[in-house]
């Protein structure tokens, strides 16, 4: 029974959390009709929210019942003037001054409560005065009771007495009381006598002392009392309920800014936390978002703010932080290593929902109209966070980073993008302008049309060349050794990677006529341009063109043509189609390639991000009609310039696509995994000088080995470079090859694994690399290990060993010192708990002697001891 108990228990658990895992798997990045929903309802909250303000009192009168305010009315009524009490406060350096100011001050009282403003007053006048007004009363009392007054009261009092029958010195006290000479009374020791009674209507302190006087208002009558005090300066008229309106108001104009304030400091722990601008962007809009919709909903309902909801909202901002950071966590963690762990993230940001608005959600029930507001927050609030958390966060991320990558895309980044915008928004406002211009030059010309089209064609040319150089993040470089001018007309071919070609070869000269595909010719933004400008669309071939080309050429304009029909993926030049060859043949005009490089990794194809590169137009020499080196027949000619042409674009890629030339592409592979890491690769890369000399050293195809590969900075690298490089890289550390693994440059040539080099199985190898690894092994594993990798080397292949050498003791210091940093301060690398063992050079070079293989030292370094040791089979 027990067994069968527990188990019925574990199955209603296990299906809570089915529930949990089913609600979270939904994926909202892929349904842009909710975000769009959101976005516009974001509008709509947004305007409404103008609508919330600040209550002045300390409940949301709103939520009232009728009756409770029938109450209110009858107490406010009972108590007229509870709610219309004033303090009047006067002020003095002694309290000699500040009883005078309240005794000028009771004056005015007096005269107001005769006008009938004031109904009341209490204060301290009534028992203690200065010295000042008791020495007039006391003259005064001396001036009136002269002896001879005095003496005929006494002889009256004595005379009443005997008839009365009253006993002889009956009215002696009296007598003596009538004869004192009064002085000046101790004020200080009256008021300490006094000091339950007035202490709380007296403050002294060393250079200041305050007096207070408690005025009972007539309702309605404050403004006459505050007005008979505005210009007193010894005075200060204190209002509770007016402070508190006043208090509130502050609160009310100040809460913006506080807001603001408060938004800008979660902004920047968000930006110091993951390091990217970007990253603090994603999680932070949607927090954003959340806040418009409170206020929004909050103004449909016709909720207001009161200082209960301010703190319950600061409750409800700071769980939206918690699951914004839980949601971007689990979407960073899955993008780097792979590690499926949204779902449990958004898992607990549901259980956390649920028991918050049931703990306060539950408060609806309440009678108190405040507590009533603080459930009402509460259930807007949390639901308005979780959904911005679980909806948002995910698509954002995924419009910025995982869709693109899972497309070997470069992730969108702010300064990327605001660069891709100002060249978008330059090329579409000069297109626009263009259209205008054509319009006046081509179309509507009075006077000669050629001129005016080559007017046109010159300022065409121009404002290409200024976007091509415009774009400061790309350089540019030409080619020209034999200084073609393109006065002779001609067919000029090119290769096709981008969109950037067709504006390379337009700013080149203004009588240039492209040959272009329908969707350029009829495209809404530049088409205009282009049929002006008399390109012409080649989608139903050359043939029914040639007469209208013909016209053009007799004019001195050179024919664009991309033989390649279309733009390539990967940079790799397609087969050459025949329509080029074809028009040279009719228009009997020479050829002139021009290769272009770069702008296919500036702007890849169906990409409208504009990255960092560089760009290279080669012109190579003119085949000239005549010239039967390629063919005589045009087809034949098509097949062998194409050759010739993939031939010299390779030996132009070889020279330009060096290691530094792709790295930004290692870079993008990096940056949002961590700030740390991506900081690391940058050191790295800049030490390593983009890892040039290992590619020098090492053969341009063939399988290699990286052992100790890391992050995978130098296997990406060296694959780049030498694209028929198979690298495979294997480290101890699996959280770094999970990261290697998880780049979006990783393709079937690239491989890692998680191994321990003392058992990992080796294949032959054309090359192996060991990089700042050995020491992390002891002495007798690193000559195992040297003599295993040259037992796995194929003939004429490479080893690479770089490490600290120790027999340069005074270099050594700076390599100790390094691997500090890395191991124990940094933590990026980890060792095996037997420390570290840094080997001799001299045994590097024994080893490979007895394999009678040569070994050639490198010295790069200037403050360490890590060589480069070459070993050649």
């Amino acid at each position: 029974q027990l067994i069968a108990t527990r188990k019925e228990q574990l199955l209603h658990t296990a299906s809570v959390h089915s529930w949990i895992d089913k609600v979270s798997s939904y994926r909202p990045e892929y349904n842009k009709p909710v975000v769009l929903g959101i976005l516009l309802l974001t509008l709509v909250f947004g305007y409404m929210a103008r609508r919330v303000s600040f209550e002045s009192d300390m409940m949301n009168m709103n939520f009232m019942s009728s009756e409770l305010k029938r109450a209110e009315a009858r107490l406010n009524a009972v108590n007229a003037f509870s709610l219309q009490s004033v303090y009047l406060v006067s002020e003095g350096k002694t309290f000699e001054d500040a009883l005078i100011n309240n005794e000028r001050l009771v004056s005015t009282i007096e005269t107001l409560k005769k006008e009938g403003v004031v109904k009341k007053y209490s204060g301290v006048s009534s028992l203690i005065i200065s010295d000042a007004l008791q020495k007039k009363r006391i003259a005064r009392w001396n001036n009136y009771w002269t002896p001879a007054k005095k003496q005929l009261l006494i002889d009256h009092l004595e005379t009443a007495g005997r008839t009365l029958k009253y006993r002889e010195g009956a009215f002696n006290n009296f007598q003596n009381l009538l004869n004192k000479d009064f002085q000046v009374t101790d004020k200080k020791a009256l008021a300490a006598a006094t000091n339950n009674l007035l202490g709380d209507f007296i403050t002294e302190i060393p250079g200041h002392t305050t007096v207070v006087t408690l005025v009972k208002v007539a309702p309605g009558r404050r403004s006459d009392l505050y007005s008979a005090f505005e210009n007193d300066s010894q005075v200060t008229v204190i209002d509770k309920q007016y402070l508190t309106s006043r208090f509130v108001e502050i609160i009310n104009a100040d809460f913006n800014r506080i807001a603001l304030m408060s938004s800008i400091l979660v902004f920047t722990v968000l930006l110091l936390t993951y390091g990217r601008i970007e990253l603090a962007l994603v999680s932070f809009i949607p927090m954003l978002i959340s806040w418009i919709w409170i206020l929004g909903i909050m103004g449909l309902a016709g909720i207001q703010f009161n200082i209960i909801n301010i703190i319950i909202s600061a409750l409800i901002f700071g769980l939206g932080d918690d699951y914004s950071l839980f949601i971007m966590d689990g979407l960073l963690k899955e993008y780097k290593t792979g590690r499926k762990n949204l779902s449990s993230y958004k898992s607990s940001i549901f259980l956390s929902a649920i028991t918050t608005i049931a703990g306060l959600g539950v408060l609806i029930f309440a009678k108190h109209p405040a507590l009533k507001s603080i459930a009402l927050i509460s259930i807007i609030g949390i639901v308005c966070v979780v959904l911005m958390s679980q909806i948002l966060i995910p698509f954002f991320f995924s419009i910025l980073i995982k869709k693109r990558v899972e497309k070997k895309l470069f992730p969108w980044t702010l300064l990327g993008f605001l660069k891709s915008a100002f060249a978008f928004v330059y090329f579409i406002f000069g297109s626009l302008l263009l259209t205008v211009l054509g319009m006046l030059l081509v179309r509507w010309y009075p006077f000669d049309k050629e001129k005016g089209k080559l007017l046109y064609h010159n300022i065409l040319s121009s404002f290409v060349r200024s976007i091509i150089y415009i774009m400061v993040n790309v350089k540019k470089e030409i080619f020209n050794p034999l200084a073609e001018d393109f006065s002779r007309p001609t067919v000029v071919i090119c290769n096709h990677q981008s969109f950037l070609d067709i504006l390379a070869m337009v700013m080149l000269n203004p009588r240039l006529i492209l040959l272009t595909n329908h969707w350029v010719y009829h495209s809404p933004v530049f088409g205009a341009v282009v049929r002006m400008a008399d390109y012409y669309p080649v989608a139903e071939g050359a043939e029914p063109g040639i007469e209208h080309l013909a016209d053009r050429v007799k004019q001195g304009y050179s024919i664009v043509v991309f033989p390649e029909g279309t733009r390539s993926t990967d940079c790799n030049i397609k087969r050459f189609h025949k329509g080029a060859f074809y028009l040279a043949e009719k228009l009997r005009l020479d050829i002139l390639p021009i290769i272009i490089h770069g702008t296919g990794n500036t702007m890849a194809k169906g990409d409208f991000l504009l990255k960092d590169g560089k760009i290279t137009l080669k012109f190579l020499p003119r085949i000239r009609i005549d010239d039967v080196v390629f063919g005589a027949e045009y087809a034949l000619r098509a097949r062998n310039v194409g050759r010739y042409f993939r031939d010299e674009y390779k030996k132009l890629a070889s020279v330009i696509e060096q290691p530094l030339y792709f790295k930004q592409q290692l870079v993008y592979n990096y940056i949002y995994k961590g700030p740390v890491l991506e900081w690391y690769m940058k050191v790295k890369l800049r030490l390593e000088k983009s890892y040039q000399l290992f590619h020098d050293l090492l053969p341009k195809q063939g399988k290699m080995l990286d052992i100790g590969c890391g992050y995978g900075f130098m296997s990406y690298m060296l694959h780049f470079a030498a694209p028929a490089r198979e690298i495979v890289g294997i480290d101890y550390d699996e959280d770094k090859i999970e990261t290697a693994l998880h780049c979006f440059s990783k393709n079937d040539r690239i491989h890692f694994r998680h191994a321990d080099i003392n058992a990992f199985e080796f294949e032959k190898y054309d090359a192996i690399i060991l990089s700042d690894m050995l020491h992390y092994l002891q002495p007798q594993q690193q000559r195992q290990l040297i003599e295993t990798c040259i037992q796995n080397l194929l003939p004429g292949g490479t080893i690479i060993i770089r490490d600290g050498n120790k027999d340069l003791v005074k270099k050594h210091k700076g390599t100790r010192l390094t691997e500090f940093f890395s191991t124990r301060f940094t933590g990026f690398n980890k060792t095996s708990g037997q420390g570290l063992s840094f080997l001799s050079g001299q045994l590097i070079k024994e080893i490979a002697g007895a394999y009678n293989l040569q070994c050639t030292e490198i010295d790069e370094t200037r403050y360490t001891s890590n060589m480069i040791f070459v070993i050649k089979k």
